[in-house]
């Protein structure tokens, strides 16, 4: 069973650069499992490279997996995709919030 996380504010600057890597990493894999995904399809009859995609594809989507199971043990999830965005579990003054956060862009309260 997984802890419930609550971040304060002031813990939150120091959670940051942890979830930089992890939604770097969730949207540069995202971006190559469309890619591949693509290729896949126009790939014709070359049973070779069809294996090797797919083989490429199920590493992308295991390591993607990975990744967001990384973002769910800190408590955060994803509730959005165009632009990435995270829902971080918090508390102010004794009262259970969410913080939401962009790459690129300060923490909302």
């Amino acid at each position: 069973m997984m802890t419930k996380h609550h971040y304060r504010r002031d813990q939150l600057q120091s959670l940051l650069p942890l979830l930089r890597s992890i939604t770097r990493e969730i949207e540069e894999r995202s971006a190559a499992l469309t890619e591949l995904e693509e290729n896949l399809e126009a790939l014709s009859g070359n049973p070779d490279e069809t294996r090797e995609v797919v083989a490429q594809i199920a590493t992308h989507r295991r390591q993607l997996r990975l990744a967001q199971r990384e973002l769910e043990r800190l408590g955060c999830s994803i509730v959005g995709t165009t632009p990435l965005t995270v829902r971080i579990p918090g508390r102010i003054d004794g009262s259970d919030r969410s913080f939401v956060w962009q790459r690129g862009n300060p923490i909302a309260y």
